[in-house]
């Protein structure tokens, strides 16, 4: 029996190379399919890109601050005395007229001042009213007080004169003295009714001619001589003041202790000051009051005002009569108008910072803007017309210099501008070689087209 060996068979190379062209398909599959990608997240990137022409515009350069409403006047009312609140006749939102009465305290349950003032009152308006029907009697006393007087320093004068030229000649004067001395001396002797008027009569006699007792009458009669005189000047001051009507001194006293009367009288009441509308209410009947308690709030509501603090570095572009664009946080999708009306003088430093205050008048005075309501205000300092603009979130910076993009042949590409003005949302293009009318990429995702490794002058491809 024959044994036979089978062949045995050499393994091809061919399968290797095989293999590998598979792999090198696969991976040539996967490279085109990430070009691929890329070329379609490029084309959605530059298809989602927002842009605005390249155009002259007139640039406004502005300054904006924030501020509260205030109405053209306000004020907090409150009372001034204690008491009870009687009826309300009035409510929150009501137009009030000047001096109208909007709350007033229960009569039965007024304080003592008010009913002191009430008394007060009464009592000067009858002095007052008294003061012309008394003025005829004043007069008719006056004069006669003047008349009586008049008589009295003549008669005074008469005395002066008298003692003024009495004389005595010595020899007689000692000889009264003696009979003095004697009459004296007698009646100390025997005393008796007889003798003392005998020292009465001796004394008489001398002091007629005694030196010393003639300066002191003379002394005397001067006195009583300047006191009429005195008196007699007054009477007439006091007659020439009512010569043509009562004493204006004598009036205006009752007139002030009237006026202190009404006002202390007033305290019950709380008045609108002014024409406007009641903004606030605090109290109801019966509530009860005191000095100091709060009433309600009366503004004059038909001019509207904001007031915006406004750095020191930006006051000077600010001047009265610029045209304000308000924006309020109650109606942020619409415009208001207004004009600057005022530019505080006085710095405010509470913060830190040194601000002034801008007032604004609103133009558009509407029943929607309330008092106190948060407005963003935008003051155009500034019209450049026929400028080149671009949008302000179009422009980026790199290495010191700035860029836009622009789409050109539907590719964004990289270009540098020199700016100039600016405002809020637009820069002005002093330099570039952008065209008129070229899109302008608004907002550009930088950090994607960075990633494409876009410099200046590059586009996709």
């Amino acid at each position: 029996m024959t044994t036979e060996s089978m062949p045995v068979k050499k393994k091809k190379k061919s399968g290797w190379w095989l293999t590998i062209l598979i792999l090198l398909v696969i991976a040539g599959a996967v490279f085109l399919f990430n070009i691929y990608r890329q070329q379609q997240t490029r084309e959605a990137a530059i298809a989602e890109l927002r842009t605005t022409p390249f155009t002259r515009e007139t640039l406004q350069t502005t300054i904006s601050g924030t501020g509260n409403v205030r109405p053209r006047q306000s004020i907090v009312l409150t009372w001034q005395t204690s008491g009870t609140v009687a009826s309300v006749e009035v409510e929150e939102g009501d137009l009030v007229e000047k001096d109208q009465i909007l709350l007033s305290l229960d009569e039965n349950d007024l304080p003592a001042e008010i009913i002191q003032a009430s008394l007060n009152k009464i009592t000067a308006t009858q002095a007052l009213d008294q003061l012309d029907a008394n003025i005829l009697l004043q007069r008719a006393t006056l004069n006669n007080n003047i008349e009586s007087v008049q008589s009295a320093i003549n008669d005074l004068e008469t005395q002066l004169l008298n003692l003024e030229s009495r004389e005595c000649e010595t020899w007689r004067t000692d000889n009264l003295r003696s009979d003095y001395d004697t009459a004296l001396e007698a009646y100390q002797n025997w005393p008796s009714e007889t003798g003392w008027l005998r020292v009465q009569a001796a004394k008489t006699a001398l002091d007629f001619c005694d030196p010393q007792v003639i300066s002191q009458q003379i002394n005397s009669v001067q006195s009583q001589l300047d006191l009429q005189k005195e008196n007699e000047s007054m009477w007439r001051q006091d007659l020439e003041k009512i010569q043509f009507g009562p004493d204006p001194v004598e009036v205006e006293k009752l007139e002030l202790q009237l006026s202190l009367a009404e006002k202390q009288l007033a305290t019950q009441f709380i008045k609108a000051p002014f024409d406007g509308t009641l903004l606030s209410l605090v109290q109801v009947s019966g509530d009860q009051v005191r000095p100091g308690t709060v009433a309600g709030e009366v503004a004059d509501i038909s001019e509207m005002f904001v007031e915006v603090p406004i750095s020191e570095v930006d006051i000077p572009a600010i001047q009265i009569g610029q045209s304000v664009s308000l924006f309020f946080d109650a109606y942020f999708e619409e415009e208001f108008s207004g004009v600057v009306s005022d530019i505080s003088s006085t710095a405010d430093r509470s913060t830190g910072v040194v601000n002034y205050t801008v007032t604004i008048k609103l133009e558009d005075q509407s029943d929607r803007i309330k008092p106190g309501m948060t407005a963003a205000v935008s003051i155009l300092t500034d019209e450049k017309p026929g400028a080149l603009v671009i949008p302000a979130d179009s422009i980026f910076s790199r290495d010191g210099l700035d860029y836009v993009y622009v789409l050109r042949n539907g590719n964004p590409e990289m270009v540098q501008v020199t700016v100039g003005a600016y405002s809020n949302q637009l820069i002005e293009v002093l330099g570039t070689t952008i065209a008129e009318g070229e899109l302008i990429v608004v907002n550009p995702p930088i950090d994607l087209l960075s990633s494409f490794r876009m410099g200046p002058g590059s586009r996709f491809r």
